[in-house]
């Protein structure tokens, strides 16, 4: 299978995208098969109401349920008070239909030839405003969600309907609107983060708040913990890239990252390692940028976009790579 990309627009839809391939032939070249990076895999044109905030992938290994054929499950968050679950499955017709569709110009166009099926499995309602982000549980077993309404909730994603979704945990100790959110890789923690500038970091097996940070100047809107465990970073408004060492409880550094606020952060998943090797941030500057984790030192500007980078991800594999998407209603692969 490729490495499947899912991105989430301003008009409510989902689409999925071939991110690449990790096969190789016996003789070392590429394979055929599949279709070219960045190929149009499938798409839902209607998912929600109106603009798309935030939208997550289920993690793969645990992306296998009682459903015969699905593939992976999308979560999506959006401004019309809803989060919504996707499952994406391989759609039969296309294999027999794509020799006939290949060189047509409709394959984009008409759903029926595209690889994969998006279909809503799961409508999440409780928040009492917009949604701004949206992440799975390491395990794949739960989602979670952020809103203006100065909350963020838990959802159980295998109880979860279109009837009714699954609530677990509804947290209110935030004083303003909750943004960022971001789980602990051994699922014990997830981090959130507001527009007073305050990080909370909270323990999921008591609901409570564990430990909480604070050091950004403005509105804090992204948090990322670091795949070792004991790091987590946060950006926001001020441009800044903050790294909390979670032991001691204090900053370990500061890093003046871009000169506008800062959309994303991702840390790069070694499928050998739990310890990354950088960190990728992406900013309304207009840059996608990679540090170091070893010295927290800029290794790369990634620019190319017209306008405000959205957002960014890792590509784990043997060709590690990075997405970003923009303002300019792009999607952009980085080798």
């Amino acid at each position: 299978l490729p490495k499947i990309i899912a991105t989430g627009g301003w008009s409510g839809g989902i689409k999925i995208w071939n991110g690449g391939n990790d096969h190789r032939d016996v003789d070392g070249g590429e394979t055929t098969a599949d279709e070219a990076a960045l190929d149009l895999l499938g798409a839902k044109n209607i998912v929600h109401e109106d603009r798309i905030m935030g939208i997550a992938m289920r993690p793969y290994l645990t992306s296998t349920t009682s459903t015969e054929g699905l593939t992976t499950m999308v979560a999506s968050a959006s401004i019309d008070l809803s989060a919504k679950l996707c499952k994406v499955t391989l759609n039969e017709d296309a294999a027999s239909d794509s020799m006939d569709v290949e060189d047509d110009g409709n394959k984009a166009k008409n759903n029926q030839h595209l690889r994969y099926t998006i279909e809503e499995c799961a409508h999440l309602k409780g928040h009492a405003a917009r949604l701004c982000s949206v992440a799975f549980h390491p395990t794949g077993k739960f989602v979670a969600t952020t809103s203006f309404d100065h909350t963020w909730r838990l959802w159980d994603v295998e109880t979860s309907s279109m009837a009714e979704g699954k609530e677990l945990l509804l947290q209110d100790g935030h004083s303003r609107e909750v943004y960022g959110v971001g789980f602990h890789p051994d699922g014990s923690l997830v981090s959130t983060t507001d527009f007073g500038g305050v990080v909370q970091c909270w323990d999921l097996r008591t609901g409570k708040s564990a430990c909480h940070f604070l050091g950004h100047a403005r509105r804090v809107v992204c948090s990322e913990f670091s795949p070792n465990g004991f790091q987590l970073a946060t950006a926001g408004d001020d441009g800044t890239i903050k790294i909390w060492d979670l032991r001691r409880r204090r900053p370990s550094a500061s890093i003046p990252a871009h000169t506008n606020l800062i959309t994303q952060l991702k840390f790069s998943h070694s499928t050998s390692s739990q310890n990354g090797e950088f960190l990728a941030s992406s900013s309304f500057d207009g840059t996608g940028k990679i540090w170091s984790t070893r010295d927290w030192k800029l290794l790369s500007t990634l620019e190319g976009h017209e306008g405000k980078v959205m957002g960014i991800d890792v590509l784990d594999g043997r060709d590690c790579g990075v997405v970003t998407c923009g303002f300019d209603k792009t999607l952009k692969l980085w080798k």
